[in-house]
């Protein structure tokens, strides 16, 4: 059985047939196909990849691969204390964590291609090789090096994440819809999604905020704030075994009991029961 203890992973490995890996994931696995060809398998799906091909694989799903050619990939394997703040560091991971929280709440999870576009593409490509190199390297440097890089690479996936989600075609005012997707993208930033900086920066009176959102959105800017965490919370009980605890926390919660309780509300079924029929429909690669 394969475990992954460290926080991140970089392997290249050429095979000419796949072997069975078992193990449920605690991570993410980013994988880019440097040469060959054949069919990635996720959860039952089948999509062809070739070279230059980039996928992302949320932790729990269960992926094989039918090798037509010999292939070469490339697997980046992160959980997510990876991006957790460091006191001893000058970048703000904490910060960045946040482009985690919504590639895992939003993402569709489809087999296929990560990236769609092609110009992104190429900045990905470059940046996935510049990780080889450096993990070659190895020196003092390197996991801060290896962590700055990885930032541009989130950063990349969240950009074609919130391309494929964008909400304009579901409201009249393009205005609103940024304003949405704005909340998506810093959903735990709670000064950055308050209705005094969305008004402000929507250019919004304020007093005249909370009319303005529920007129679009069709409910009100409290109830939009606590499903998006709760579909939040449901992602990370589905894709990452991250305690539930721990979950709570960080979306704001008072505590575990006050999520399971919420998520009871809306979705009929606390964490426990959302995470088992995970592991239930698992079928590890």
């Amino acid at each position: 059985m394969e475990k992954v203890h460290a926080p991140f992973n970089i392997s290249l490995e050429t095979l000419d047939y796949w072997e069975k890996r078992n193990r449920r994931n605690n991570f993410f696995e980013l994988v880019y196909i440097l040469e060959g060809s054949g069919e990635q398998c996720v959860n039952y799906s089948q999509i062809p990849y070739r070279e230059g091909s980039i996928f992302l694989l949320p932790a729990s799903d269960c992926h094989t691969y039918k090798i037509a050619e010999k292939t070469t990939f490339l697997f980046i394997r992160f959980t997510a204390t990876y991006f957790s703040s460091e006191e001893d560091c000058v970048i703000d991971f904490g910060k960045w964590f946040c482009r985690l929280n919504f590639i895992i709440g939003n993402y569709n999870r489809l087999p296929g291609e990560l990236i769609q576009d092609p110009l992104d593409k190429q900045h990905l490509v470059q940046q996935l090789q510049f990780l080889m190199i450096e993990n070659k390297r190895n020196d003092s440097h390197t996991r801060r090096i290896i962590q700055a890089t990885m930032i541009t690479v989130l950063e990349l996936i969240a950009r074609n994440v919130a391309a494929a989600i964008s909400p304009q075609p579901l409201y009249e005012e393009k205005k609103f819809a940024d304003m949405l997707l704005h909340i998506q993208y810093h959903l735990l930033d709670e000064e950055m999604i308050s209705p005094q900086y969305l008004a402000e920066r929507f250019h919004i009176s304020t007093s005249y905020f909370s009319e303005y959102f529920k007129r679009n959105a069709h409910e009100t800017y409290q109830e939009f704030i606590l499903k998006s965490k709760l579909k939040l919370a449901e992602a990370k009980a589905l894709y990452t075994d991250i305690p539930f605890k721990e979950i709570a926390y960080d979306l704001g919660f008072t505590d575990s009991s006050h999520l399971n309780k919420m998520m009871k509300r809306f979705y009929n079924k606390g964490m426990s029961a959302i995470r088992n029929s995970a592991i239930a429909t698992g079928h590890p690669a």
